[in-house]
């Protein structure tokens, strides 16, 4: 496990990023990107689409409604917190969290309700590498979504009144969004514990330990985005470890130890029998086979890859220091789209830790790829060559 390191900017610096992004040249030319829209603040959360509008919260606590197109603004809704949290859609609402309130806003920008997730004070950050909160997932007309206290909620998603509630063993945080099928609601804490709650009344079913499977000295924590396939659920973070359960039973089907107990990060992504999975400091973005969990390839990026990576037909998307498009099938760079980079290295003799420009996960809309970014911008970057 390596050190890390966070540094926050004052506010002075984001009025700059404009000039700093155009003056210090994109490596990958100017016109790659089709679209730059500026917030005040790192813009962590994943873009989410519909109707040819991008939606998507920064850290500076506004929720904006984006032109997929064009980067215009069409409105923006102010919250009272920041937004590290995914939005769901669903029925013409948008859904997402921020400073432990669950918001229902229509596609107009107004409030529909609001529900309190957890009384307390807020801590948006447990650690300085804790950058995303658990982000809702509505299924069957319930919106859910885990709390930095350890419980998983599920709210109706026209009233926002309450349908079930659900307490983890240790009462950490549970920073995963949660994942439906079967049945069943799985999510992941900060203590490195699977569940698997029923729907019909939120009863467990079933959990899985992963400190069983070897502990560390630093948070095992679960992270991203896990994914359910073909009677499967798949799920990684601080354990450096990605696990592939059964998801009736819990029963582990396989799980891949990083060989240099590095932070396995972004939640998975499972493509034709493929996994995608990035990693921490060892910088690599990897592929394994979903069915035995064998490493089919690994490729070196320039940083962690904090996010999700988004997968086509023959390629794979995926920010890092730079934004990176990959061959599917063999993980050979096709093209690297250069930021500047926008954290400074902090040094611990030898060691060098580098956080990454990019923690949101990319979705690909009309050849263009779409995500937010730590320097507080949101990014189209052209795919159409």
């Amino acid at each position: 496990m390596a050190h890390h390191y966070n540094m926050k900017f004052p506010m002075i610096i984001f009025l700059m990023l404009p000039v700093l992004f155009f003056l210090n040249a994109n490596t990958a030319k100017e016109e790659s990107i089709a679209w730059s829209f500026q917030t005040s603040a790192p813009v962590v959360a994943s873009p989410a689409i519909s109707n040819g509008h991008i939606y998507i919260g920064s850290l500076d606590s506004t929720f904006y409604a984006i032109n997929a197109k064009t980067g215009k603004k069409r409105w923006q809704f102010k919250s009272t917190n920041e937004i590290s949290s995914t939005a769901a859609l669903y029925n013409g609402l948008c859904y997402f969290e921020s400073g432990n309130i669950l918001y229902a806003i229509n596609r107009k920008g107004k409030l529909q309700w609001k529900f309190k997730l957890c009384s307390g004070e807020v801590n948006n950050k447990l650690d300085p590498w804790d950058f995303q909160h658990s982000s809702p997932v509505v299924y069957d007309g319930v919106v859910y979504i885990g709390t930095e206290q350890g419980i998983l909620l599920g709210v109706d998603a026209k009233s926002g009144e309450e349908i079930i509630r659900c307490q983890t063993l240790s009462e950490h945080a549970i920073r995963t969004t949660p994942v439906v099928s079967g049945g069943l609601v799985m999510y992941g804490d900060w203590d490195g514990v699977f569940y698997a709650n029923r729907i019909e009344n939120g009863s467990l079913a079933w959990k899985y330990d992963t400190k069983k499977d070897g502990t560390f000295s630093w948070v095992n924590a679960i992270l991203g985005f896990p994914i359910v396939l073909d009677g499967r659920v798949y799920f990684a973070g601080r354990s450096c470890r990605l696990y592939s359960l059964d998801v009736r039973t819990g029963k582990k089907s396989w799980h891949y130890s990083s060989p240099t107990d590095q932070w396995l990060l972004g939640g998975p992504a499972v493509v034709d029998g493929t996994v995608f999975l990035g990693s921490s400091d060892q910088r690599l973005f990897h592929a394994f086979d979903s069915e035995n969990g064998k490493l089919l390839w690994t490729t070196e990026m320039d940083g962690r890859t904090w996010g999700k990576a988004c997968v086509t037909e023959d390629m794979v998307c995926i920010g890092s220091n730079s934004f990176y498009v990959l061959q599917k099938s063999t993980g050979k760079i096709m093209e690297e789209f250069n930021f500047p980079q926008f954290h400074s290295d902090k040094r611990y003799g030898e060691y060098v830790d580098r956080i990454a420009n990019f923690h949101s996960s990319p979705l690909i809309y009309e050849n263009l790829a779409i995500l937010g970014s730590d320097d507080g911008h949101v990014y189209a970057i052209n795919l159409a060559d």
